[in-house]
């Protein structure tokens, strides 16, 4: 459409659902998964070209308008970048952005919503890919407000399994599919190469509104960055962390799912086995119990994604796009066997 009109005060009118905090650059506002007016305290998250925090992974862009067309301003958008359209929870579609481009830049794109009156939009944002959004634009006479959220809050964390870049759109990655289906509002704070139980992840995760945390840990710590005498031990503060501020919401702790060359190999002299890592979070769990947590709770992450699911699994590592919708599933059945339906 030719007549759209700027949205006066548009990047207050709208709100990103599971960011952690919004950065304002030259006219735009980015997403992203740490509090990044603290970036120095997150190192390796926050650094590079493509920092795996700012990949806006789980973000939704929501507000609620009566507009039959909505026009976002972005910047810096990549080749293939995409966004999958949910009006009033009802996908609309997926676009795919800068098709023709090759190098990041400016765009336009304009969404034609369904329906009238007054709708809900929530606009998932690129698992692979930060965001930047200069302006909402919209047909003339529409109205666009942020839209509150109410649902149980689920904050995650993990690797890059639950990063889910090979999602073949950005609401099909596992823990978005298991969010929606639940009911419940996500902060996914998995980060693709980087979970390895740092401290100030257990601060980040303390500090933010929840109502159900899972911490699903151990494939980034294979290459030895933690051994045998940390790693225990660096989970069992993560956890104590959380408790500070959470000590009797239910928390989760997943073990790693299943990948064939790592099962019963060590890749240092010091690293652990995946096996291992199963043993070891077991007994977390177990130790929080026995000094009092009683709604801390652990799954075998065999359970998640197994032998069974090997041909999901097209490096041995990440869940492929079909394998998703398979780890949502055993999410829900396993999460559900233990906490039943308190979570509403």
């Amino acid at each position: 459409m030719d007549n759209l009109q700027l949205i006066e005060n548009g990047l207050d009118r709208c709100t990103f659902e599971g960011a952690v905090s919004l950065e304002r650059l030259d006219g735009a506002v980015y997403p992203w998964r740490v509090p990044i007016e603290r970036r120095r305290l997150y190192p390796f998250l926050t650094e590079g070209d493509s920092p795996v925090a700012a990949a806006a992974s789980g973000v939704r862009l929501t507000f609620q308008t009566d507009a039959s067309h909505i026009g976002l301003d972005l910047v810096g958008v990549r080749p293939g970048q995409k966004l999958d359209v949910f009006v009033d929870k009802s996908f609309s579609e997926t676009i795919t952005l800068s098709a023709d481009q090759t190098e990041p830049g400016d765009y336009l794109t304009v969404i034609t919503l369904p329906g009238s009156g007054t709708r809900l939009v929530e606009i998932w944002l690129d698992p692979r890919m930060p965001f930047g959004l200069r302006a909402l634009l919209a047909n003339p006479g529409a109205r666009v407000s942020p839209a509150a959220d109410t649902r149980p809050r689920w904050v995650h964390y993990g690797s890059s399994i639950s990063h889910a870049g090979a999602a073949a759109t950005p609401s099909r990655i596992w823990p978005g599919l298991a969010a929606r289906q639940l009911g419940w509002h996500l902060t996914n704070l998995g980060f693709s190469g980087q979970c390895v139980l740092e401290p100030m992840i257990g601060r980040l995760i303390r500090d933010l509104p929840a109502d159900l945390v899972t911490l699903k840990l151990g494939i980034n710590t294979h290459v030895g960055r933690l051994s045998n005498r940390t790693f225990g031990p660096c989970a069992i503060g993560l956890v104590q962390l959380i408790r500070e501020k959470h000590p009797d919401i239910p928390l989760v702790v997943i073990s790693p799912i299943y990948s064939p060359p790592r099962e019963a190999k060590r890749m240092t002299d010091l690293s652990l086995t995946l096996e291992e890592m199963r043993v070891i979070l077991a007994d977390v769990v177990d130790a929080c119990r026995q000094y009092g947590d009683r709604n801390i709770h652990y799954i075998d992450g065999l359970d998640l994604f197994g032998p069974d699911e090997r041909t999901f699994l097209p490096d041995q590592l990440h869940p492929n796009d079909d394998g998703q919708p398979v780890m949502a599933a055993h999410f829900i059945r396993s999460l559900t066997s233990l906490i039943g339906e308190t979570i509403r």
